[in-house]
């Protein structure tokens, strides 16, 4: 006869566990909420070349033992960004081992990558410029006296610098030498150095797809200092 009421005692209880669960779950998350905003606000304040607060992503669980530690194994950035001379960068940044210091944040290393469309590179290049990419290769086409002329080349990264290297060329459908003078040094003249990364990244390479390029960057103790009143 007691059978039914221990049921429901059981489940009362088990209801009460799953409330309580969830309600430490939320608390963490709200806790990371605060903790990735401030350090949202880090970065938008000393990157003046994002258009707007990038979004930050605070990775392991639970979020309140390791911000008891002062450590979190890994934080995603993602922003956009605009360079100097106007070109669209979305920004991926991936720190690990970050902790809490008596200034800010510091990371033991980074991992990044930097892509701009392949469209927004051609129109800097001129009108009748169109660029795509193909097999991890960058291709060329521009009308030359109303004639289609392509050239395929590899991109590769010197120091700071995306060179490019040609590959394939052919003018009206008609293949050409790509090692042609005329083509190396047009591809030469093409060459661009990399602006200064974000965090001290460094360039680690350069990657190409269908519509954009992107660049890889890397680097270790990376800081995130706090902002200037913030104690």
């Amino acid at each position: 006869m007691r059978r039914p009421h221990r049921t429901r005692r059981r489940r009362w209880a088990l209801a009460g566990a799953c409330a309580l669960l969830a309600g430490l779950v939320l608390a963490d998350r709200v806790a990371a909420g605060v903790v990735e905003g401030r350090m949202a606000d880090r970065i938008a304040a000393r990157q003046s070349a994002l258009v707007a607060a990038p979004s930050v992503s605070i990775g392991g669980f639970p979020f309140l033992w390791n911000a008891a530690s002062g450590t979190y194994p890994e934080v995603a950035v993602d922003g956009r960004a605009r360079t100097e001379d106007g070109l669209p960068v979305t920004a991926s940044v991936d720190l690990h081992d970050v902790s809490k210091t008596a200034g800010g944040y510091s990371a033991a290393g980074a991992r990044a990558e930097f892509t701009v469309p392949l469209d927004a590179l051609g129109a800097k290049r001129g009108p009748g410029v169109r660029l795509t990419g193909h097999d991890g290769r960058l291709e060329i086409t521009r009308s030359v006296l109303g004639v289609p002329l392509v050239v395929t080349a590899a991109l590769t990264l010197t120091g700071d610098t995306v060179t490019l290297e040609p590959t394939a060329a052919s003018l009206a459908g008609r293949p050409l030498d790509p090692a042609d003078p005329r083509i190396v040094a047009a591809l030469k003249a093409a060459e661009r150095k990399i602006p200064a990364l974000p965090l001290g990244l460094v360039p680690s390479g350069i990657s190409v797809d269908a519509g954009a390029v992107t660049v890889h960057g890397e680097a270790k103790g990376v800081s995130l200092p706090g902002l200037p009143g913030e104690a």
